[in-house]
């Protein structure tokens, strides 16, 4: 039986897949991210977490992506620089003790002007471009740090980071709109009209902001409605940054599909075509390709 484990093990998730014969046959998921360990840690946490699929005297491979090859992770696997082929990612593999397991941490990427990185979303990229071998445009990963690459023939040309979802954060949580904004839902209507105003008239962005409080302090029209202004804002001033991306190109969005949507129902009508893919299927993909660049070299 052709048997190993695909690991996504992010700032704060751990994902692990037990793929027996090309298909997922088992699959952990914790709350165990690297944040949550110093780097002595890690070897012990990871042989608890997958010890059920762990046999005496037989040895499986790992392959691994996400931020435990950070600086601060497992071991700091070096960034790969664009331009670059996912073909030939490098890896490191560090000292287990544990015979029952080999590992290998596949590299982030990084581009020097401007001065970017990556880790984690390359494997997404690369299960892409396993699924689409002939996609050229660009590719879009919504997320705490949204990334716009710009894609041909499978390489990685450039790509931009944007911090929307970590500000979403900060500004809900620790801002004076933090009492307007108590809801898990988005108004799509106020949303894009939200958006739209920003496209405009940017330079208001740090008005309009402030503008979401005074209005629930004198009008009150609740928090669906300010959360749903407060998404359409930063993902407004986002989109505007990243438009030498998304205008008159096809688009692959790749993430969840709550926030997905949010990107679909601004960039529809602005882009030549735009398709969604699951982030999880795509690392998993994506490790699938690696693993087999592997066996071929």
């Amino acid at each position: 039986m052709n048997r190993w484990i695909a690991v996504d093990w992010g700032t704060s998730f751990f994902r692990a897949y037990l793929i027996e014969n090309d298909f997922v046959s088992d699959k952990i998921e914790t709350n165990d991210g690297m944040k949550f360990l110093q780097q002595k840690e890690f070897e012990n946490k990871f042989i608890n977490l997958i010890q059920k699929w762990l046999v005496k005297n037989q040895k499986i491979e790992v392959l691994a992506s996400g931020m435990l090859g950070a600086r601060q992770g497992w071991m700091e696997a070096p960034y790969e620089t664009t331009p670059c082929n996912l073909n030939n990612l490098n890896y490191v593999s560090p000292l287990i003790n544990d015979n029952r397991l080999s590992l290998k941490i596949f590299s982030g990427v990084s581009q020097y002007n401007p001065p970017d990185v990556m880790r984690g979303e390359e494997t997404q990229v690369a299960g892409f471009f396993n699924k689409n071998k002939n996609f050229r445009g660009s590719i879009c990963l919504p997320g705490t740090h949204s990334k716009w690459l710009k894609v041909k023939n499978n390489f990685i040309e450039k790509f931009k980071t944007y911090m929307t979802g970590e500000l979403f954060q900060v500004i809900s949580e620790n801002t004076v709109l933090l009492h307007s904004l108590n809801s898990e839902k988005i108004e799509k209507n106020e949303f894009l009209k939200s958006a739209n105003k920003i496209f405009q008239n940017p330079e208001n962005l740090t008005n309009a902001l402030f503008q979401i409080r005074a209005d629930d302090l004198i009008n009150s029209m609740g928090p669906v409605i300010y959360k749903s202004r407060l998404s359409g804002y930063l993902l407004g001033i986002e989109l505007l940054g990243a438009k030498d991306f998304w205008e008159n190109c096809d688009v692959a969005l790749i993430g969840s599909k709550k926030v997905m949507d949010l990107y679909e129902n601004l960039l529809e009508d602005k882009v030549l075509s735009l398709k969604k893919f699951s982030a999880e299927e795509m690392v998993l993909q994506g490790l699938k390709s690696f693993r087999k660049n592997l066996m071929k070299s």
